[in-house]
């Protein structure tokens, strides 16, 4: 096995270790397992193994959105307890990435937070909108140029609906609900 190998197998060991000691249940017994049968089938002893996942160098993380970055940049706070991170400016620095300097361990835990909270803000972000829509009152009315009645057929909501509408019906109560000033209106009605 060369030494890029080497290195692919090492980072997969730190991904499955971190599940290994975050997991609960049969996903932690499965992941101690995959873990030993990789030391095994790679001649990769426990001490290379941890040694290898407890060096430190700098690595990089992909997000999409400013939001994402910001939860990302909390997740690296998170894990390592530093606060400092880096800005991709490399050939390609259009590709959104942030840097920081963990374990092999480290990179594979925020890896595994990354993807599960990205996914939970995403679904809180959907609640949000509709209560912020709701609270603002951000649907037309019969003054609207192409304003239609629409008469939506009842359905029976999945679990899943339901709990991001009673969601948003509690943010809806702790919302502001500001109006935009009336003058900036009636200025560009005129």
């Amino acid at each position: 096995m060369d030494q890029i190998q080497r290195e692919k197998v090492l980072e997969k060991l730190g991904k499955i270790k971190a599940l290994a000691e975050r997991g609960v249940g049969g996903e932690k017994e499965t992941a101690l397992r995959m873990y030993e049968e990789l030391c095994r089938k790679y001649d990769i002893s426990e001490d290379e193994a941890e040694a290898a996942l407890a060096q430190l160098e700098k690595r990089w993380f992909s997000y999409g959105t400013k939001l994402e970055e910001e939860l990302l940049l909390q997740i690296f706070y998170k894990v390592t307890g530093s606060g400092e991170s880096y800005i991709y400016t490399g050939k390609y620095s259009r590709r959104k990435k942030r840097g920081c300097v963990c374990t092999a361990l480290e990179a594979a835990e925020i890896e595994l937070l990354f993807g599960f909270y990205r996914e939970e803000m995403k679904r809180e972000l959907e609640a949000f909108m509709i209560a912020f829509k709701q609270k603002n009152n951000l649907f037309p009315d019969k003054t609207a140029r192409a304003y239609k009645e629409h008469d939506f057929p009842e359905r029976e909501l999945t679990e899943e609906e339901e709990r991001k509408y009673k969601k948003a019906a509690f943010m809806r109560m702790v919302m502001d609900g500001r109006t935009p000033p009336k003058a900036a209106i009636e200025a560009r009605e005129v």
